[in-house]
């Protein structure tokens, strides 16, 4: 099978992309298993639904995919950010009397639950797939949002957040550029800004959130 330049681009940033995310995914396991604060349970469930997510992109890219797979991979998204969001509201919340294991079950429930749905129900019963994304794209904007208001709120005290709140903005630009995209289909030029974006701030967290995980053992960012 013949690869175009531009097809072998975009599976090599899906690579990246999940590559990327499963490393942070893996990382924060090992450090929730070295001091068993539950906070830690939700950057390696939502790293990994989002290394999920850039796998199904990945495949799809060389094997056409029955819609029910882009919505899976729509969620996949979402959820992840949700996970995300809800570890950072647990952690600089003052009045939060949320649980983190608690949250997490309910989240994971509610994500396998959604997964399975979109995967097994007929996609004539499914919504038009174009609002949809459409709707998923606004929401992770918000989503991103709050966690970057969070993060920045924490700047304060924690000035080597920075590059840690850098990490999210350009995961942020991502879901801007995947959402220009849903306006113009043939604007190809604002999913491949998407990718590398995307990729950047992957490696921004890589580099800078794991380490600060590993170095303050017991500090979450």
């Amino acid at each position: 099978m013949d690869y175009s330049p531009t097809l072998l681009f975009f599976i090599v940033c899906g690579f990246l992309s999940a590559w990327l995310s499963f490393s942070i995914a893996y990382l924060m396991l090992k450090s929730w298993r070295t001091v068993r604060v539950d906070i830690l349970l939700g950057f390696p469930a939502g790293f990994s639904l989002l290394a999920l997510a850039f796998v199904v992109l990945d495949i799809a890219y060389v094997i056409p995919l029955a819609n029910n797979w882009n919505w899976a991979s729509l969620l996949l998204t979402s959820w992840g950010f949700v996970f995300l969001a809800v570890t950072y509201y647990i952690r600089y919340e003052k009045r939060n009397i949320v649980k983190a294991s608690s949250a997490f079950a309910v989240l994971g429930i509610l994500t396998v639950t959604s997964i399975l749905l979109v995967l097994f129900v007929p996609l004539s019963l499914l919504p038009p797939y174009l609002p949809a994304e459409l709707g998923f794209r606004a929401i992770n904007l918000v989503v991103l949002g709050y966690i970057i208001f969070n993060l920045n709120r924490a700047l304060k005290t924690e000035t080597g957040l920075s590059s840690v709140v850098l990490g999210f903005t350009f995961l942020t630009i991502d879901q801007y550029s995947l959402l220009l995209n849903v306006f113009d289909r043939s604007f190809v030029w604002s999913v491949i800004f998407a990718q590398l974006i995307r990729i950047a701030g992957l490696f921004i967290l890589t580099i800078f959130l794991v380490q600060g995980f590993q170095g303050r053992a017991k500090r979450v960012p």
